[in-house]
This record gives C-alpha cells, structure tokens and sequence, in this order.
C-alpha cells in the first residue's frame, strides 16, 4: 500500500507538461460551482503513481502474452491536500489497484494491469512523427512531473495523450460540436464547458515495461490520432472516445483510448 497526497504544484507540472489548464484543478470558486470539493489534481498525474504500482507488480512475473492492457475508471475527482491510499491486488492474470480516499474510505480511481493479445493496429490514414530530439525534450519535461523512474509505456501513454488533447483533429471535432462558439484552443474549450475524463485504456508491447531511462536513448514515435467518437444528445452532455495509436518503424507499440464527458451544450 502507497499513501499519496496531491498538491496544486503537482497540477502545475501536469499542466506545463499536457497543456490541460482546465480551471477546476486551479480555480477554487469554479471547481466549488462544479459541486466539487476543492481543487483537484489531474487525472492522469493521478494515474502516473496507479500505473507505475501495477507495472512494478507486472515486472516480478513471468509473461506468457505478446501484449498488455491497462484500463481505468475515474470514479471521483482526486482532490488536492487530501490524503489518498493505492492498494495493489492480484487476480489471476490481472493485477488490480485502488486509489482510495483515507477519510471517505471511496474508491476515486480502480484499475487493472494484465496480459493480453498482441496489439494490432488500425492502418493509418495519416501519419505524424515524434523525432529522438523531440521525445528527449519531453522527457526532460515528465521528469518534472513524475521524479521517480517510470516505465517506458506510463511516458509514451503521458506524451500521446498531450498530443492527442491538443491535435488540431481533437479541436475540429469540438468545433463542429459546438460551432456557436469555435474555440480556438483547448482553454477556451474549458471556459466553455465543463470537461471530465472518465476513463483510459492502454494496449502496449511488454517490453514498454522497462524504465525509460535518461530519455537520450528514444527513438523516433511514430503515431496515428484516430477519428472521435461522439455519442449523447447536447442537452445533457456529450460522450467523446478518442484514440491515438503510436509505432517504430512497423513495430506496434502503444494505443491509448481516453473517453471524456462533457456537461450540458446548451442552456
């Protein structure tokens, strides 16, 4: 078991990394309007520590698969200044883990590590690349959020969901959600709306396990940012699943899914 207890510069770090400055992790009176405790660390800064729990339990076993998935629920936002427990379990071929409120004793996070199907990818209509020099520099940049060695697969799952969060494809699709308004960047989107993620999926090759080092040995990611799901009707929000999926040179290597919920379009 980790105790954990998230501090607005951990929202800082996230931000300057991901370029998600969504009010609620840095607005007390808006996170407040939201109905929401205080201000809450992101997400996926919260994830780091559940994915870097259940790849250190991944690591010790002996894998018959050629692929991995990792899958998560984000139940309840993950507030700042309170104190929060990871408990790791294991269930056959799935490690599980738990990111619990100590005072509440609720769960905010559940998520699950475990051998699957070699990832397959979908062919790609257009492809984008990450050069070494590239990767490094963001490597250099999760350092500041995430201290500690993670696994190779936790900073490619990081950089690609920046990437996808801040594709020009990714905004396009809100423009065309909301053309009343047409933002012209993720903040504005925020101030627009409410924006929650309510789960991520990762598919990746089991030798993404590994530490990732100093970062100056990466090679050139290629990656694939697929068409965006959009269910719900405006009146009561949207249901949007994204995907981006990322290789080297016709290696597949990681595919990260991330399903978003936003709060009423209209009024």
């Amino acid at each position: 078991m980790m105790s954990l207890c998230y501090t607005q510069r951990d929202a800082e770090r996230w931000a300057a990394f991901s370029g998600d400055y969504n009010p609620i992790h840095f607005d007390a009176a808006e996170a407040k309007r939201l109905g929401l405790e205080g201000v809450c660390v992101h997400g996926m800064r919260a994830l780091l520590d559940v994915k870097s729990g259940l790849s250190q339990a991944m690591a010790k076993r002996t894998l018959s698969s050629g692929g991995l998935l990792f899958s998560s629920r984000l139940r309840a936002p993950v507030v700042c200044g309170m104190p929060y427990r990871l408990e790791l379990s294991e269930a056959g071929s799935q490690i599980g883990g738990k990111l619990c409120s100590v005072d509440a004793q609720s769960t905010h996070i559940s998520s699950k590590l475990g051998e699957s199907k070699p990832l397959v990818l979908t062919p790609a209509t257009q492809a984008n690349t990450l050069r070494g020099e590239a990767l490094a520099a963001l490597y250099d940049q999760f350092l500041a959020v995430e201290s500690e060695p993670a696994p190779l697969w936790s900073f490619y799952d990081a950089v690609l969901f920046r990437q996808l969060v801040n594709a020009p494809e990714t905004l396009e699709t809100v423009r065309g959600i909301i053309p009343e308004h047409q933002p012209d960047s993720l903040g504005d989107v925020f101030s627009l709306v409410q924006v929650v993620q309510t789960h991520h999926e990762t598919r990746f090759s089991p030798q993404l396990l590994r530490l990732a080092g100093d970062g100056s040995a990466l090679d050139a990611l290629h990656f694939s940012i697929l068409p965006t799901l959009v269910m719900g009707e405006k009146a009561s929000g949207l249901v949007l699943v994204a995907a981006i999926e990322a290789w080297r040179v016709n290696e597949p290597l990681i595919s990260v899914t991330v399903t978003l919920r936003t709060g009423p379009l209209v009024k």
